[in-house]
């Protein structure tokens, strides 16, 4: 199941938060933004930590989004942040596709992934697979060029997207603008995933 929700906050408490990542944010630099086992030099991305499972981090910024955090867990209907941090990927003049995966691969924790992005970015779409990483199951084997897609997403200000932690997914560098940056949230799976339509 997969939801997409345009214009999820406010107008002025997304710009406001939209200041912050572009503006305010000290990035950590991440050699691979998906998958920090595998060295290939065109997966680097960078990322700021705003929630695990030991509760948000120490920072302003953590507070500036405690708003959007339960928001978006009352909206999924979760009673539990598992994790949530900032992403960015910078320009890079090939479609750069970053590598599929789970956010929680081990362990593996059934969750509700969100991503909330905070540019538009047309050239550079999230990638949801018609496939779900089992249980001890090690990705490199799948052959994704025989694996459908379930559904392309691409970037846009404000856009929230709900999906099962499960569906192997991933992202693409952008090529037309600067940078890529959203906001990925994985919360617990206490609840049913979505009366929600794949189609909606």
């Amino acid at each position: 199941m997969i939801k997409v929700v345009d214009d999820f906050l406010s107008p002025s408490y997304f710009n406001f938060i939209e200041h912050c990542c572009l503006d305010k944010l000290e990035w950590v630099y991440t050699e691979n933004i998906t998958d920090d086992l595998v060295d290939n030099k065109s997966q680097f991305g960078f990322s700021v930590p705003i929630h695990s499972m030991n509760g948000p981090s120490e920072s302003a910024f953590s507070w500036i989004l405690s708003g959007f955090l339960y928001q978006t867990r009352d909206y999924v209907g979760s009673n539990e942040i598992l994790r949530s941090r900032c992403d960015m990927t910078l320009y890079n003049s090939n479609k750069v596709m970053h590598i599929p995966h789970v956010d929680f691969e081990d362990p593996y924790v059934p969750n509700i992934t969100t991503i909330f992005y905070i540019t538009d970015n047309e050239d550079s779409e999230t990638v949801i697979f018609d496939r779900k990483l089992q249980e001890g199951e090690d990705k490199s084997t799948i052959d994704f060029s025989k694996v459908d897609i379930l559904k392309k997403v691409n970037p846009k200000r404000n856009r929230l997207v709900v999906f099962d932690g499960d569906y192997l997914h991933t992202g693409h560098s952008p090529t037309k603008e600067n940078r890529r940056v959203l906001i990925n949230t994985n919360f617990s799976m206490n609840a049913p995933l979505l009366t929600m339509n794949s189609n909606d």
